[in-house]
């Protein structure tokens, strides 16, 4: 009986339509046990009714070819969430910000719908979980900064005046609170969080960065930043 309705359930979604299992379950099948619902799912997996992208990320197969994944923008729209759920970074995060003036069919995507820690490639995404709240501006700006410290250098096509502007708003709307959600979710290199104290210095902004870094260390400072900043 079960199976039959989680078919009758898989019949009514539309091809390619993403759900995660755990929901799924939770909105129509608390009648019976969630291990025997996910047993369910994984062979009706195997039989071909369902197809399944990773750990309880399931998706409607197309007819005509089981193997197929969802379009990428279909998979990007689903991960991100309209930015409630997951935000891209990478190159196309700086070309969003008018940073760079050349964008990527590759998109580097973090969100907080699935559990499993290690990057998940599909389609044209490289998708990696990051358990923070991507509701909250404060976290995501902070990230944004923190992944822009990482790669700025990668890049020679760097619009300077939008790279300040960037700088600057993150600036003022700093949240200590939230830079430590963010590194307790993500471990960036104390090289991103020495150049975050710096940039926030610049701007006299108030922060308590130094308890966390080694001042005895010298930490490599972005040429792209510091040309920006004229430091």
């Amino acid at each position: 009986m079960y199976t039959r309705d989680i078919k009758q359930w898989i019949l009514s979604l539309k091809e390619e339509e993403i759900v995660l299992a755990k929901e799924a379950y939770q909105k129509y099948f608390v009648q019976m046990k969630e291990a025997t619902f996910y047993q369910l799912l994984a062979r009706l997996n195997s039989e071909k009714y369902i197809a399944k992208i990773a750990k309880g990320l399931y998706y409607k197969p197309f007819k005509d070819d089981f193997e197929r994944l969802p379009s990428q923008d279909k998979l990007l729209n689903f991960f991100t969430n309209k930015n409630k759920n997951g935000m891209i970074v990478g190159t196309n995060m700086l070309y969003n910000n008018g940073i760079i003036n050349h964008s990527e069919d590759h998109y580097d995507v973090y969100t907080n719908l699935i559990e499993i820690k290690t990057t998940r490639f599909m389609s044209n995404l490289a998708i990696k979980n990051v358990n923070v709240d991507f509701k909250n501006h404060q976290i995501t700006s902070l990230i944004e900064v923190l992944e822009l410290i990482e790669i700025i250098d990668d890049y020679d096509d760097v619009n300077k005046d939008a790279l300040y502007d960037f700088l600057k708003k993150f600036a003022q709307q700093y949240n200590e609170d939230a830079l430590y959600k963010v590194l307790v979710a993500k471990n960036y290199k104390k090289r991103n969080v020495a150049t975050l104290k710096i940039i926030l210095d610049y701007f006299n902004v108030e922060n308590s960065l130094s308890r966390i870094l080694n001042t005895a260390s010298k930490y490599n400072f972005p040429k792209q930043i510091a040309q920006a900043l004229n430091l």
